[in-house]
Order: C-alpha cells, then structure tokens, then sequence
C-alpha cells in the first residue's frame, strides 16, 4: 500500500499480512500513518496505490454495498473515540447492534449492558450525552461498541490511551479474552511500548518506507 496527503507521501511500499488469531502491533512516531492505516483497512480512507484484502473483500473495488456489510464485521477504536455527540453513551455502543442486526431492544440492552459491565462502565452513565461523561468514559464506550458486534477484526487506535491503570488492565484483559473466544484477528496501533508488549505477537515499526521491521514486540523494542 501506499498513502499520500497531496503530493506528499506518508508511506509506500507497505506490506502487511494478518492472519485469524493474530494480533499486530504497529508502532512508530506521531504523523507516520498508523491512524491513517487503520482508517484505509477498514474502508473509510481511499490508499494511493496497491491493494488490499479484508476478510475477503478487495476493498478497493467493492461497491458501497458490500462494504457496509464487511464493516458488520470489523470493530473500530478511534483514538479519540469518536462517539456520535446527540446520543446517549447506551445508544452509541448499542447502534451497530441496531442498525445491523434485526435484534429486540431486549436483546440489545442484555449485550449493551453485559460488555459495560466487562469494561467496568457505570449503568449510570447509560443515558449521559458524551460532552457530559468523563474521557474514560467515552474510551470505554468507544471499545464497547467496537466489540457489540463480535468482530472477525479489531482495528484499535491507542485503546487504552487516557485510562488510569485499573480501566488500562480492563481493557487488555477484555480484548485478550475476546481474541481467545473468538478468533478474531487485531490490527493495533500504539506508541505505548507496554501495550504492544502486552497484546500483539507480532510488532512493525512502520515508517514511510512502509514496515521497517518486524518481530516479537519486545524483541524489536528491545
């Protein structure tokens, strides 16, 4: 793959394989596209050139229509949780479940309300609008949602980003859990060294040369 803003390359030349099961670590300074990866891979950024295949789907090509679909099957955490700011924190982890799926509010209020309790999120904080909650909160609800609809691939920018200690272990425990129950595939995108040491097993330093190395994480750390 490669990416551009203009005429000025942010990489080129990136080859990445991720496999069901896998976690990948990407890691490198601040402005070296790892957000910006994870927005291509999930198909709401077009790349420059190459190619790319997600859960069988040639992204490039696809129509909006299948598209929508895969994102069915992808969870996505954006760094700066990116919740839907009129609606309640309940309905922004619920609204992949209900825009998606033909599941009763019954339904959709037992799996909200089982992932808030997982994450450690406060039942209070069901009906707070985001501009209202505290910024572990809406972390929190960020990777509820992701996780609602039992993804074939996470896509997690800086997950724990912002956290005090205890909600940080939460949510690598959460995830770890998620991957061993599932299968599932996490393309993870972090400067925490710790964090990649702790979730991936596989590390690359991305750079605009495209992955610059790879390896176990505190191999290449080190």
């Amino acid at each position: 793959l490669s990416f551009a803003f203009g005429p000025k390359p942010l990489f080129q030349g990136l080859d990445l394989r991720l496999m069901p099961g896998e976690s990948y670590a990407l890691w490198g300074p601040g402005g070296s596209g790892k957000s910006t990866l994870l927005r291509i891979v999930a198909g709401l950024l077009p790349a420059a050139g190459g190619s790319l295949r997600v859960l069988d789907t040639e992204i490039f090509s696809a129509y909006q229509r299948v598209l929508q679909n895969l994102r069915a099957r992808l969870g996505l955490v954006f760094q700066e949780g990116a919740l839907i700011s009129n609606m309640s924190i309940f309905d922004n982890i619920a609204l992949p479940l209900r825009y998606h799926t033909g599941a009763g509010e019954a339904e959709v209020a037992r799996r909200v309300g089982g992932l808030m309790a997982t994450l450690g999120l406060d039942r209070e904080a069901d009906r707070s609008l985001p501009a209202l909650a505290t910024a572990r909160v809406r972390k929190l609800a960020a990777i509820a949602r992701a996780l609602i609809l039992e993804p074939a691939l996470l896509l997690c920018d800086e997950p724990t980003a912002g956290l005090e200690e205890v909600s940080a272990s939460r949510v690598v425990e959460t995830l770890k859990e998620y991957q061993k129950k599932s299968g599932a595939a996490l393309l993870l995108a972090t400067l925490d060294a710790s964090l990649a040491a702790s979730l991936a097993s596989r590390l690359g330093i991305l750079g605009k040369d495209g992955i610059l190395g790879e390896g176990p994480p505190r191999e290449i750390l080190a």
